[in-house]
């Protein structure tokens, strides 16, 4: 299976050897090998993207193959590929496979699908656009994440299935954003390619590289903005309107920047709830 890749949307890679594991949480470690089957932690030195957009740690013999529009790259020994900050634009439709709409949506999906639902059409979606097939795709774990509602719904999965290439892992962090002005919305997702033989001794690298991946304010905030723009409120004369349209700009803004902060504190740095702040879903005071 493929996940083709834009900068800003489909992030879908063109290699179909294996799929996505991914192993940043702690709801995910249970799959991990046992200690002294693999080392707990890689030597990482850090990576910069080229427009300064995100960072993450790439250990030593990797190689980073892609680094811009928050989206960072990197394979590794044994066809262990792995992606963070792909963003996936959805539009509120039936699910058509191997079909993209046009005005930067990468597929149709139903908002009220399920996240492992939405997870697995956004899976087959890219072995579609690739020509591939898979098959047996189970979800045997899933984690929601404690967010606030302005981030939609955010999720840690445990998966597996079968493609040409033979059995395949799944672990993966996967948010889909609330649905917009347009009835569209995003899904960002963080993910490692590994075959099943290698992916329980990779999983402590990539958990090393995942939980070192940071993306600056700015660029979350963009990362998490609608994807469609509402138009500006209407009012009776200029002033009054100009008045509203500040205040909707201000609170836009702080909001914008809470849903940076809550993203980056639950679902890049896997805080614990009770660590994080009322505002984020959690139980500390803001």
């Amino acid at each position: 299976m493929s996940i083709a890749v834009r900068n800003s949307s489909l992030l879908l890679a063109a290699t179909v050897a294996s799929l996505v594991f991914i192993s940043v949480t702690a709801g995910c470690q249970a799959t991990t090998p046992a200690a002294g089957t693999a080392s707990p932690s890689a030597q990482l030195q850090k990576y910069t993207a080229s427009d300064q957009s995100a960072s993450a740690g790439v250990p030593t013999g990797w190689q980073v193959t892609k680094g811009e529009q928050t989206v960072i790259q990197m394979t590794g020994p044994q066809g262990v590929t792995l992606s963070l900050g792909t963003t996936v634009v959805a539009r509120n439709a039936a699910f058509q496979p191997g079909q993209r709409p046009a005005n930067g949506i990468d597929l149709s999906m139903p908002y009220s699908a399920t996240l492992p639902q939405k997870l697995a059409m956004i899976i087959q979606q890219g072995a579609a656009a690739s020509g591939k097939t898979l098959s047996q795709f189970t979800v045997s774990s899933a984690t929601p994440l404690q967010l606030p509602a302005t981030l939609g719904q955010c999720g840690r999965f445990v998966a597996g299935f079968s493609d040409q290439q033979g059995q395949e892992k799944v672990l993966a962090v996967f948010c889909s954003l609330p649905l917009d002005a347009g009835g569209a919305y995003k899904n960002i997702l963080l993910y490692a390619q590994a075959p099943a033989a290698v992916a329980a001794q990779a999983a402590p690298i990539a958990q090393s590289i995942f939980r070192s991946y940071s993306i600056p304010t700015p660029w979350l905030q963009k990362k998490l903005a609608p994807h469609s723009v509402a138009p500006p409120p209407m009012a009776g004369n200029s002033a009054a309107a100009a008045a509203i349209l500040n205040q909707s700009t201000i609170r836009s803004a702080a909001a914008a920047n809470n849903s940076a902060n809550c993203f980056d504190l639950s679902v890049l740095r896997e805080t614990p709830t009770y660590d994080l702040p009322r505002s984020c879903g959690g139980t500390k005071p803001d």
